[in-house]
């Protein structure tokens, strides 16, 4: 399935059918759903605006079997900021909600620059990438090329929740724009899954998007360099926060997540 296609389609298409190989476990993989609502929304915007911050809460899985509907709304357009809601909606009922904050750039005193280095790992071309397709990985990762870097592994039992890497995507062609960049970010799974000793369930309930600069010049055969950490576990969640650097070293991208652990 080519995601540019895919993307273009939604600025006719309301509904859309997706392809089983982006599941994960028994529902969408979690990233495409962002990658799609947030498609759908910049189809909806009356120009090219920044994005600043995006929210997804999901609400029930998301078959990819079946057809998915995308509705899209501006709910406030300010002198500087626009603010847009989707709804991602199977069987007549709501599965994910997403909330984007679009901001243009104004004068301001306040800055301050992103001190925040990529960590140091080894090069990508020493690190063998995860096997496409393998028995026991979820099929979404089929269409990724990961590269895990540093930290323990899932399902490991390990005492730390923290790891890193790169990754890009497999087998995509053409532009590389936002939505695929949010679809790429939730690639790697849930740091708190390397604290279980066996595999078991665990899915994100919230996400949360913070955009420090836009991904222009990036191309789908670009690695992206990946760190995760998590601040915080108990009662069956989790609450990790992750940050993306582009080719350059460019802290690009942050990333929250509140995770459900069914184990």
């Amino acid at each position: 399935m080519d995601l540019n296609r895919t993307f273009a389609r939604l600025a006719d298409d309301d509904t859309i059918t997706l392809e089983p190989s982006w599941a994960q476990g028994r529902a969408l993989f979690g990233g495409l759903s962002g990658g799609l609502m947030l498609a759908k929304l910049q189809h909806t915007i009356d120009r090219p605006r920044r994005l600043r911050s995006l929210t997804v809460s999901f609400v029930g899985p998301i078959d990819t079997s079946g057809e998915i509907g995308l509705q899209a709304q501006i709910l406030r357009v300010g002198k500087s900021v626009l603010q847009g809601e989707v709804h991602l909606t199977q069987n007549g009922g709501v599965q994910a909600v997403l909330l984007a904050s679009f901001g243009e750039a104004r004068e301001s005193a306040a800055r301050i620059a992103a001190d925040s280095p990529p960590p140091a790992m080894p090069q990508v071309g020493q690190i063998p990438a995860i096997p496409a397709g393998a028995p026991d990985m979820p099929a979404f990762l089929q269409h990724f090329d990961i590269r895990w870097a540093h930290g323990p592994l899932p399902f490991s039992g390990s005492t730390q929740a923290e790891f890193g890497g790169y990754l890009r995507f497999r087998g995509q062609e053409g532009a590389f724009t936002l939505p695929h960049l949010v679809t790429l970010t939730d690639a790697f799974p849930p740091a708190v899954v390397t604290l279980l000793p066996q595999p078991a369930p665990a899915s994100s309930l919230t996400w949360t998007l913070e955009l420090l600069h836009d991904p222009d010049g990036a191309d789908m055969a670009d690695f992206w360099q990946y760190r995760v950490r998590t601040d915080y576990a108990a009662d069956g969640y989790g609450h990790t926060e992750a940050r993306i650097w582009d080719k350059n070293g460019r802290l690009t991208l942050i990333s929250r997540q509140t995770v459900t652990v069914f184990g």
